[in-house]
């Protein structure tokens, strides 16, 4: 019967963290998972796989659907062991996984006959919320139990229970590299083992690792973990590199050497990762002996992918491994089709609008299939929305209203797929922009440190022209605002007090001033509005007076010309209906009448407000943009796309620098053309040239650099 010694770091060994052994005896590590193991265990495998969790309990956050895992491994002398693993993540709160296990050793060099293993997992993303969303990274927790049996010697059973708790933490190290991750594991926190007429604690191990991405094309990466276990006095290390060398091929290769007289040596393993499938294989050198363990996986995806950014990444990642791969077997046909299924999705994305333009134009490629029923376009559209799966939503959707296009459910799955198509365009546009998005908030986050709330609030203005969502933006906007408004009641009170000393001088028009400035901060004092009426009331009593008395001197032949006195009065009643206008955010008469006073203004050359013209002229034109934006994008909404492009160009009429209008515009167009070329393919399969040409035609008047549209009116027109 083997020694108590050995029984002990078998038993710690199913723990799954390398351990120590004497070198009379061995120790088997039984790790479920091929992905960390075939590159030296590292704890920064960042697996897709349920089993990750094992070698760092923060392992599993970048799983992204609900998953199922199986696998086997075997190790010499007849030890097997069988897993299951299921993964259950969530949009807010966190991804749960659970894990059986059952393992049937050889007793005779064990000293065991049985393992049974149950074990939870729980991991939380680290994200950072400012200046815009990201993924730092995750914490996470692992909680396992065993029960292993053998027997007594006395030939009755025995059997050890265990409990084991170990935490994790994954970082991304963006402060010193972008390609650069850090990660650190605490394993083996639990209860004593209880043997016979003594005990003895788990032994515990820490695990640091680093991961760095030197080559992003074909995702290569290199780990290196420095492993201590507290029971041993030299530091054990691994290290190892990782590969996608090729759409669905993934390799690793690892080293390792833990300075436990067992796990050193090479490990190596590869893995094919399909939409919703993976398939995984590692080796690992057992040291000094010739059966070596060997572990195989397969992991299957199913279900809505919860969170939207994710499902995003995700699938137009899968779709451009899945073209680009058929790009580089020349499959150019096949390669063009999907690619052009990622822009109808996608239209701004740069790898595909890039592949496009070196495809040669094959005109006689059409995905209708006329003799397909719309119900099984449905089926498959419904299906893939409920992944998240849009390019393939979108896809069957739009294939269903071809055939039927008054289909009201096929209408109201396209609307939804477009509505989230949106969101992805706003998540990609704050990915693309973040580096502007990032300078912005920095000056605004100074200016509103400084107490400078103007210059902070069109800091981050700019970053909602980008991003109209960014939490971080509007948030500092409603503070902005709470504090203005603090001020601007103030600033109110202390003008109205002055209008009220000028009204107690009879100063009528000077009086006005200050009540129209104070109202413009505060427009919920009545107060204000009556003084203002009063005011208006004098006014025009004093102009009656004089208009009688310039016609008394009119009739004694004096000029008819404007005094000084009546052009500034009747300047000051036009500004001040200007601003009452705009107070009242009737914008358009606004810019009327401010117009008109600049007209005035330079006629008779009276420039005091001059300033103020200019002012309100631009705030009620970017007023008026921002309206008509929010209606054109209301009618995109809607699916009412003439409509929506006009409003925009009368946004970019009142404001030229609007740039949320510029680039719906340009969405509209591509979208707009994308239309008229697949109408255009549609009529000449049908043997309809002329149609054909008409709407190339359209789709280059609508988008004119839309390349593959104007070669393909070139060949038609050339047949």
């Amino acid at each position: 019967m083997i020694s108590k010694k050995i029984l002990l770091a078998l038993v710690v060994a199913f723990l799954n963290v390398p351990l120590f052994a004497s070198s009379d005896g061995f120790v088997y590590v039984l790790n479920s998972d091929p992905y960390s193991q075939s590159i030296g265990a590292s704890i920064l495998s960042l697996s897709p796989s349920v089993f990750g969790f094992f070698t760092n309990p923060a392992s599993n956050y970048k799983n992204i659907s609900k998953e199922v895992q199986l696998s086997y491994y075997t190790v010499q002398n007849n030890n097997y062991g069988i897993n299951a693993g299921f993964l259950l993540p969530t949009e807010k709160i966190g991804n749960f996984s659970f894990i059986v296990s059952a393992a049937d050793l050889n007793e005779q060099e064990t000293g065991y006959k049985n393992m049974l293993m149950a074990a939870v997992n729980y991991v939380y993303p680290i994200l950072g919320k400012y200046p815009v969303v990201t993924e730092k990274g995750s914490v996470g927790a692992t909680l396992k139990f065993y029960n292993m049996s053998a027997y007594n010697i006395d030939g009755s059973d025995k059997s050890v229970m265990v409990f084991s708790f170990d935490v994790g933490c994954i970082y991304a190290l963006d402060f010193i590299d972008n390609d650069l991750t850090g990660a650190l594991t605490i394993k083996n926190l639990g209860n004593a083992f209880e043997f016979d007429d003594f005990s003895l604690n788990q032994a515990q191990m820490l695990t640091a690792s680093a991961r760095y991405n030197i080559y992003d094309l074909y995702k290569v990466a290199l780990v290196g973990d420095m492993v201590k276990n507290f029971q041993i006095t030299d530091l054990g290390y691994a290290c190892g590199v990782e590969s996608k060398p090729i759409y669905p091929l993934s390799v690793r290769v690892g080293w390792r050497d833990y300075r436990d007289g067992v796990n050193k040596g090479i490990t190596a393993g590869f893995c094919l990762e399909f939409d919703r499938v993976n398939i995984s294989y590692s080796f690992s050198d057992i040291m000094n002996s010739d059966n070596d363990q060997h572990i195989f996986s397969l992991g299957m995806y199913f279900g809505k992918i919860p969170n939207s950014g994710k499902a995003y990444e995700h699938y137009l990642g899968y779709y451009l491994n899945k073209a680009n791969y058929d790009y580089k077997k020349k499959n150019y046909v096949s390669a063009r089709k999907q690619y052009e299924d990622i822009l109808a999705v996608y239209p701004n994305e740069s790898t595909a609008k890039q592949y496009v333009k070196l495809l040669s134009e094959d005109l006689y490629q059409t995905d209708m299939d006329f003799s397909d029923k719309t119900e099984k376009y449905l089926a498959r559209a419904d299906s893939a929305l409920l992944k998240n799966n849009l390019i393939r939503a979108k896809k069957y959707y739009e294939k269903a209203l071809q055939i039927s296009p008054k289909n009201k459910h096929a209408i109201d799955g396209l609307e939804k797929t477009n509505e989230s198509i949106r969101e992805q365009e706003i998540y990609a546009n704050r990915k693309k922009h973040q580096k502007e998005i990032s300078e912005y908030w920095m000056k605004a986050m100074k200016y509103y440190d400084n107490g400078e709330f103007v210059y902070a609030k069109d800091e981050l203005n700019k970053i909602l022209e980008i991003d109209p969502e960014n939490a971080g933006a509007i948030q500092y906007l409603e503070f902005i605002q709470k504090k203005v408004d603090k001020v601007n009641a103030v600033q109110s009170h202390n003008l109205f007090k002055k209008g009220l000393v000028e009204y107690e001088k009879k100063d009528y028009e000077t009086a006005l001033s200050y009540f129209n400035a104070a109202y413009l901060s505060n427009t919920g004092r009545d107060d204000i509005k009556e003084y203002i009426a009063k005011c208006e009331e004098q006014i025009n009593i004093a102009k009656q007076i004089a208009l009688a008395e310039e016609s008394q001197n009119a009739s004694k032949g004096e000029s008819k010309i404007l005094t000084n006195k009546r052009l500034e009065t009747q300047m000051k009643k036009i500004y001040d209906s200007g601003v009452e206008q705009y107070t009242l955010k009737d914008y358009k008469n606004a810019v009327k009448t401010f117009t008109k006073l600049k007209a005035m203004s330079e006629k008779n050359r009276y420039y005091t407000y001059s300033e103020q013209i200019k002012t309100y002229l631009s705030k009620s034109n970017k007023a008026l943009s921002t309206i008509a934006y929010t209606e054109g994008k209301d009618l995109e909404i809607q699916e009412k796309l003439t409509e929506a492009y006009d409003k925009y160009k009368e946004a970019l009429a009142y404001d030229d620098a609007n740039l949320a209008a510029k680039q719906a515009m340009d969405a509209i167009n591509s979208v707009t053309a994308q239309k008229y070329y697949d109408e255009g393919l549609q009529a000449f399969a049908t043997g309809d040239k002329e149609k054909s040409i008409e709407l190339l035609k359209k789709a280059l008047e609508v988008e004119p650099t839309k390349l593959e549209a104007q070669r393909a009116l070139e060949r038609i027109q050339n047949q």
